[in-house]
């Protein structure tokens, strides 16, 4: 091999070298690129997967606070219901760098009437990084909602009343408990009596949406003309209470009597716009609409006809109290149209 060959072929491996080098480099460099672009993905999908989980518990949240309010006077059970929510949640979520929240009840009105209870729950958050640490430890992540719970106001007619009862009736509307218990007597709020003159106007009944309106039968036997005691065992100048509520309503003041003696319920229509009461029997359940919702009803008038068990001999007329309660229309926009199944609603 002469020199100048030796020369030639060390040339060649060292470039070979060179060129293997030089590729490395170019190929490391190219991979930066797509490094960062994997752990901007991977960081994203964590901050994401937080935030939607995070805006879950906030809605909750909001939804538990609105679900409890429906009175003023109650904002502190509002807010602790939905603080206690978020706080139950804050276990669960993915990990994070520590969540803050807050609850703030409100009530919009409207020329001074309240038109809705309110709770908007915030919260904030930092959700640390992986990949992208050394370039941002944290990422910040703010939610909201509010939940609604819309006030509506019912209205009642007498336009219908009669009675020939020789018992003394007065009727009561009360606001169903939660947990299906009878009304205390604070709760209840006098309609009507038929001990003296009917009322010119009649007050109008305010609940949300969330909530059902029950009636209560004030029955006094003879406590008009007196007879003695009627065929039920009640005594002369004994007071019964039967509530709409119950199946049958009369299953507080005579428990042991199965069927319902006391109640009819008609929704009007169209094709009969003002009900009248059948006369003549008893049935074997509580009609529907016994408790009126007007999330089931809205628009609706709801015809009650009661019979007061009372008598010597009871004649099934249904005629003792009659009246009739009529849900509001709502739009098809809005929020209480939204809501049938008569509950709260997000309103963000």
């Amino acid at each position: 091999m002469t020199a100048r060959t030796a020369i030639t072929a060390l040339s060649a491996r060292i470039f070979a070298r060179d060129r293997r080098a030089g590729i490395a480099l170019v190929t490391g460099l190219g991979m930066v690129p797509l490094f960062l672009s994997a752990g901007i993905a991977i960081d994203l999908s964590r901050v994401t997967q937080f935030r939607v989980a995070l805006q879950q518990a906030t809605d909750s949240a909001a939804l538990a606070g609105a679900a409890v309010y429906n009175s003023t006077g109650n904002e502190t059970a509002a807010k602790t219901a939905a603080q206690n929510y978020m706080s139950q949640a804050m276990a669960t979520l993915p990990k994070n760098s520590g969540v803050t929240y807050t609850a703030t009840p409100g009530t919009p009105s409207t020329n001074g009437a309240v038109t809705n209870y309110t709770v908007a729950v915030a919260a904030k958050a930092s959700v640390p990084t992986t990949v992208l640490s050394f370039i941002i430890p944290t990422v910040p992540t703010n939610v909201g909602a509010t939940g609604l719970n819309p006030v509506i106001t019912l209205t009642a007619s007498l336009g219908n009343w009669k009675s020939s009862a020789w018992d003394a009736n007065t009727i009561y509307w009360y606001v169903v408990p939660t947990n299906g218990s009878l009304p205390a007597a604070s709760a209840m709020h006098a309609l009507f009596t038929n001990t003296g003159p009917a009322p010119t106007s009649l007050p109008s009944i305010q609940i949300t949406a969330g909530q059902s309106i029950g009636f209560a039968l004030k029955n006094v036997t003879g406590g008009i003309h007196g007879y003695g005691p009627n065929q039920y065992g009640s005594a002369q100048g004994h007071t019964n209470w039967l509530y709409s509520q119950l199946s049958p309503p009369s299953k507080n003041a005579y428990p042991t009597f199965a069927k319902n003696c006391a109640l009819q319920v008609v929704v009007a229509t169209s094709s009969n716009p003002s009900p009248t009461e059948t006369a003549g029997s008893c049935y074997s359940a509580t009609p529907a609409n016994a408790t009126v919702n007007c999330a089931q009803t809205p628009g609706k008038s709801i015809y009650f006809f009661w019979n007061d068990m009372g008598g010597g001999k009871d004649d099934y007329d249904y005629n003792d109290a009659q009246y009739s309660i009529t849900c509001p229309s709502m739009p098809a926009n809005s929020d209480f149209s939204a809501n049938s199944s008569g509950k709260v609603l997000l309103t963000q």
